[in-house]
């Protein structure tokens, strides 16, 4: 995040929680990067289909697990461009998951914006922050969904060093090492 985030790494770099996604998936897409399948109800588009039926349960809860981060406005719209965003695509109207979570069809970007309550596993760092005082355990938070893209896949060759690098912060920020194992081990190879 710190490497990505240019307009306020002091901010945006700093991991705040660990939290999951109760009832998604990770896994590796046809395109060889990560994705996330939401829970039947809130599924759109190619996600309600019979292949992405095949995406294996996510570690023993069905669960994804991630760090959260606290985000600058002007990162936000940097992290967009690497995800490749679609700002052209329409409203989604009428479409099972209301415009408070997914403000947008995915269009012909890569990556779709969702706006979901997280549940708080662990808080990092500092215990005075905003956050953390009076708000309970579950944050709003963005999560980068390809609504598109569900078949199961082999990561890219580039992606690779990358998920490993990212496998190894985030256990030793909290997320639990046995889901690490289980779900991201399937898809990503040791180096």
């Amino acid at each position: 995040m710190k490497q990505r985030c240019l307009i306020n790494p002091a901010l945006s770099g700093k991991p705040l929680a660990i939290a999951l996604l109760p009832k998604w998936r990770w896994f590796i897409c046809e395109a060889g990067y990560a994705n996330v399948l939401p829970p039947p109800g809130m599924r759109v588009g190619s996600q309600d289909s019979e292949v992405a039926r095949r995406v294996p349960v996510s570690g023993k809860e069905d669960a994804v697990y991630g760090v959260l981060y606290e985000m600058d406005a002007g990162d936000e719209i940097i992290l967009d461009g690497y995800e490749g965003v679609d700002y052209e695509a329409e409203k989604a109207d009428g479409d099972k998951v209301g415009v408070d979570i997914r403000p947008r069809e995915q269009g012909e970007g890569d990556y779709n914006k969702w706006y979901l309550p997280a549940e708080v596993v662990e808080w990092i760092g500092e215990d005075d922050h905003p956050l953390k005082m009076g708000r309970g355990k579950s944050v709003l938070t963005l999560v980068y969904v390809d609504e598109e893209r569900v078949v199961l896949g082999p990561p890219s060759a580039e992606y690779i060093p990358r998920m490993n690098r990212a496998i190894r912060e985030s256990e030793a920020l909290g997320v639990p090492g046995n889901w690490l194992e289980e779900v991201l081990r399937r898809f990503i190879p040791k180096q």
